[in-house]
């Protein structure tokens, strides 16, 4: 965005913004440093200025963990998966002077707690590295690869995946060499416990259930932390990607959804819970819908310290077991089908899914609200 200034003889002027981003954590955190490292390198590709001394401050963060910046106008870029938000975070919001959402559910979701102007801006898609590979059923020696991605816990979907494959492989008995399921999480499978809270400065630990998959000889649980591209003799989680043939999201709610996104610019066919953020950017056209209902669930709140705490008694959608089931036997069954719906996908995230759409649109909100402000004189 460039605006004319008559002081200075018609010279286009950068927009500068302050960028307030340090919020990096396991699990959560790597969603929000991705949005933060992408948005911002695709801002400044625009030609916008990363200035401290702006007047426009940007904060990407759970808003729990906003914390407003004296003397600027404050954008808070923020999101949630449920139906309802922690109540410490309703004063945190109403500090900000404009928030930005990244799927509709949310603009829904956060409006039921403030009266603040609230926009969307969906996120990204690196697609020049999640690039589109033509894909055929396997032959011979090589199964049929399903792939689910996320962190090891109840909202991504992870039992649901789990009760999901063990059921299809009891129904399907003549598919158990043929296929396989692939679970990309950075758990790390010689430390199967993860810390939840502290007690009187104790930590809090908590069993993940990947033994569960472990025991599953015809699928594998990789843990490993990989770059994005390949490096170093590791493969990327491109690779990762576009060896696989299917992509399973049970997801129970989601900000947004980018691992799905990043299937689908690959061309994979998914198998998605049509609530929430993918609903913005994921039809029956260009994937597989499924059944759902709400359940309660205990929304696990992130804290300043890198923990979490189960605090909020809310909503989210709960795939049906079975309905993953059959259309994991649909894809199979129908891959030409599937591969079409998953060129479809990938046309879809390459025309409106890009980092670069998501800068042009938040330049776009930042000009709308600022355009007084010094920091775009």
């Amino acid at each position: 965005m460039r605006r004319k200034d008559e002081s200075s003889g018609g010279r286009d002027i950068k927009m500068k913004i302050a960028w307030y981003n340090t919020f990096e954590m396991a699990g959560i955190g790597f969603g929000y440093t991705s949005h933060q490292k992408n948005l911002r390198a695709a801002l400044e590709r625009r030609g916008v200025e990363i200035d401290d001394k702006a007047d426009i401050a940007v904060s990407i963060v759970p808003a729990g963990n906003f914390e407003r910046v004296p003397g600027k106008f404050n954008v808070l870029y923020t999101m949630y998966e449920a139906t309802d938000i922690p109540e410490s975070w309703i004063p945190k919001i109403n500090s900000a002077d404009l928030i930005v959402v990244p799927c509709t559910h949310n603009k829904r979701l956060f409006r039921k707690y403030t009266n603040l102007p609230i926009e969307v801006c969906w996120e990204g898609v690196d697609v020049d590295t999640f690039t589109y590979v033509e894909r055929e059923f396997p032959n011979g020696d090589r199964p049929f690869i399903y792939l689910w991605f996320g962190a090891s816990n109840e909202r991504k979907g992870y039992v649901h995946m789990i009760v999901a494959w063990k059921k299809f492989c009891l129904q399907n008995p003549e598919l158990f060499d043929k296929v396989r399921l692939v679970m990309k999480t950075t758990q790390t499978s010689d430390n199967r416990k993860r810390i939840i809270g502290y007690e009187f400065g104790k930590p809090i630990y908590k069993e993940l259930p990947v033994e569960r998959v472990f025991r599953a000889e015809n699928a594998i649980v990789d843990t490993r932390r990989l770059p994005v591209k390949a490096q170093n003799g590791l493969p990327g989680l491109v690779d990762v990607y576009h060896d696989a043939h299917a992509f399973v999201f049970p997801t129970m709610g989601e900000g947004f959804g980018l691992t799905l996104a990043e299937a689908m610019a690959t061309g994979l066919p998914c198998i998605y819970t049509p609530w929430s953020g993918p609903v913005d950017f994921i039809s029956p056209t260009e994937g597989y819908p499924l059944k759902w209902h709400f359940t309660s669930i205990k929304a696990m709140t992130p804290m300043s310290d890198g923990t979490f705490r189960k605090d909020l008694d809310t909503y989210a959608a709960s795939a049906d077991i079975d309905h993953i089931v059959q259309r994991m036997q649909q894809v199979y069954y129908d891959y030409e089908t599937a591969l079409k719906k998953g060129r479809l996908a990938a046309e879809r995230i390459r025309r409106d899914i890009t980092w670069d759409k998501s800068a042009a649109r938040f330049e776009e909100i930042l000009k709308c609200y600022t355009k007084n402000l010094q920091a775009v004189a």
